[in-house]
């Protein structure tokens, strides 16, 4: 009886792998201002900024599957690509400015607040960067609810002499 159980369970798998293959989808453009940043300590963090964004998933996967499968046989979400763009960079104030950034998230479907990205910028002097994450944690958990808190952390490697208007676009891919 067991083994039949396990049988039934492993062909549902492989129904729902056939249906749905997974998708990528590119989350709504966050922006967000950094503002004069006076000292140059790449060891002190400071926070860049909170939003809240709303959004179904559930609802986005049944559309794509024709209302066969919602959120439920979704086993990972996790960040595909970040693509930072400085609107408003010059040889002094860039992405350079910058050692790192780190995204956090939290939901209504899960309030603790986790890590969702962290990149780390080069040295060189560029208004844009990609960045492809490897060891993305899974935030699959948190796509279960519709509304999503991001707090946006930052740390310097030098100062500068003006805001930088930064967009950050995030693809995330779901299996």
């Amino acid at each position: 009886m067991a083994l039949l159980l396990l049988l039934s369970i492993a062909s549902c798998k492989k129904i729902v792998s056939a249906f749905f293959k997974g998708e990528d989808f590119t989350l709504s453009k966050i922006s967000v201002t950094i503002p004069v940043i006076p000292f140059a300590d790449s060891t002190q963090e400071f926070e860049a900024g909170s939003f809240t964004t709303h959004f179904n998933v559930d609802s986005a996967i049944r559309a794509h599957t024709g209302g066969t499968f919602g959120i439920g046989v979704v086993e990972y979400i996790k960040v595909k690509q970040v693509m930072v763009v400085a609107h408003n960079a010059d040889a002094e104030n860039n992405l350079s400015a910058l050692k790192s950034i780190r995204l956090t998230i939290s939901s209504d479907s899960k309030n603790t607040a986790s890590n969702m990205l962290s990149i780390n910028f080069p040295a060189s002097v560029t208004d844009s960067y990609t960045s492809t994450p490897s060891g993305s944690p899974n935030i699959v958990d948190y796509m279960h609810g519709t509304s999503f808190t991001n707090n946006a952390y930052g740390a310097v490697r030098k100062a500068t002499t003006k805001s930088l208007r930064i967009d950050l676009m995030i693809t995330l891919t779901a299996r």
